[in-house]
């Protein structure tokens, strides 16, 4: 009898939780589930890249240097036969010029300029010397802060990771609401690396710190915000498409600890607005999210590390799939010259299909900021379509954001 209340009371349990999960994915957005390839194109050299330079992030910011124009025409040769869709620049000059002779090339393909995918705001640390110094540290340490989370951080004069965030999906919603498909995207350093790094379900930190980009470094990155974003090269370097079990416990917790700061963010920003409907919805919204996100970081939690284990289990590997590694168009003939020391930059570069397909959801989106997006927990604001993109870069030789 005993045995028979408690597997009741385990059966009504699961019926509770299974209601609650289907009653919070009803409150989010619907997103489809088709797949997008975001080709990122850091600009080439500057006058703000070379020795002696300071950091500069405002707008419109130095134009590029000979060797900079060179990379620009190198890195549009190795992307016309891309097959892609648009082009979109920030609305930095240096991402226009590097961008200008791909364009030349596509003269069919739309052009977008969009101020979300600009440089990251250096605030007090404008000006500080490129080459070393404390403020070169702070603007470093900050957004990799934010790779791991702590988006509610500020750069001090400057913006935090949830307004960063909430920028750069803007365009990425832009993209897709055009109906694009495989856009190119030129754009920086910093926000290249960094916002991948806060958004794949792949990501590797120490890659960005190792591996930072340089100048016409291309990124791949596909998916959608439903199923996630995956990173598929990184600077003409293929990158494993199965995280390792402390990867995918990674990527729940920091979606976990996303969650409430970017409800935070989006009841501030509905604030701002005045707007007493954008208040409440951002409420219920932030309360369905928050919600939300600690049911699926159990589930998937429980899932990452159930999987691990019966991997491991005698005769599981015969049956398990090997590791894919992922060859974007361009990889093989990549132009490349090999990661560059941060010495030589100028910038903080810091720089998931899922575990299980479509197991995580994008969180909602409140309100909107200044460019009209809303934070979200570790996806960009956006559905998708697939396509591929290519990967490598032309080569550099002094390098920064």
């Amino acid at each position: 009898m005993e045995f028979g209340m408690r597997d009741r009371a385990l059966k009504a349990l699961a019926t509770v939780v299974s209601a609650v999960a289907l009653f919070l994915m009803s409150a989010l957005p619907a997103w489809a589930a088709d797949s997008i390839t975001l080709t990122w194109v850091r600009h080439g050299e500057s006058y703000g890249n070379i020795a002696g330079a300071g950091i500069d992030t405002k707008v419109p910011g130095p134009e590029l240097t000979e060797l900079g124009e060179q990379q620009a025409e190198a890195i549009a040769q190795q992307l016309k036969d891309g097959g892609y869709d648009s082009i979109y620049v920030s609305d930095m000059i240096r991402t226009h010029q590097t961008a200008a002779p791909l364009e030349a090339l596509l003269p069919g393909l739309p052009v977008s300029e969009k101020s979300g995918i600009h440089e990251i705001s250096a605030g007090i640390f404008e000006g500080s010397p490129i080459d070393s110094g404390l403020g070169r540290i702070g603007y470093f340490l900050i957004p990799v802060a934010w790779t791991l989370g702590l988006r509610s951080l500020p750069i001090p004069g400057g913006e935090n990771g949830n307004g960063f965030e909430a920028r750069v999906n803007s365009v990425i919603a832009d993209v897709i609401d055009n109906g694009y498909t495989k856009p190119v995207l030129f754009s920086h350093g910093a926000t290249i690396m960094v916002w991948t790094m806060m958004n794949v379900d792949n990501p590797d930190i120490m890659l960005m710190l190792t591996h930072p980009l340089g100048n016409t470094a291309v990124v791949v990155v596909t998916g959608n915000p439903d199923d996630g974003w995956m990173l598929q090269s990184w600077d003409g370097v293929a990158v494993s498409q199965n995280p390792s079990l402390g990867g995918q416990l990674f990527v729940n917790l920091r979606n976990l600890v996303v969650a409430p700061q970017a409800a935070v963010y989006n009841v501030v920003q509905a604030v701002k607005s005045g707007d007493v409907t954008k208040v409440v919805a951002a409420i219920r919204d932030g309360v369905v999210t928050v919600a939300k996100a600690g049911v699926d970081f159990v589930k998937d939690s429980v899932t990452d590390i159930a999987q691990a284990i019966a991997g491991a289990l005698p005769g599981a590997a015969a049956a398990k799939p090997a590791a894919t590694k992922v060859k974007s168009a361009a990889a093989t003939d990549e132009i490349s010259n090999g990661a560059t020391d941060l010495t030589d930059r100028n910038k903080a570069e810091p720089g998931k299909a899922s575990a299980a397909a479509g197991r995580r959801a994008t969180s909602s989106q409140a309100a909107s900021d200044s460019d009209g997006q809303g934070a979200t927990t570790g996806k960009a604001d956006g559905g998708a379509k697939k396509g591929t993109g290519s990967s490598g870069r032309a080569s550099a030789h002094k390098v920064a954001a």
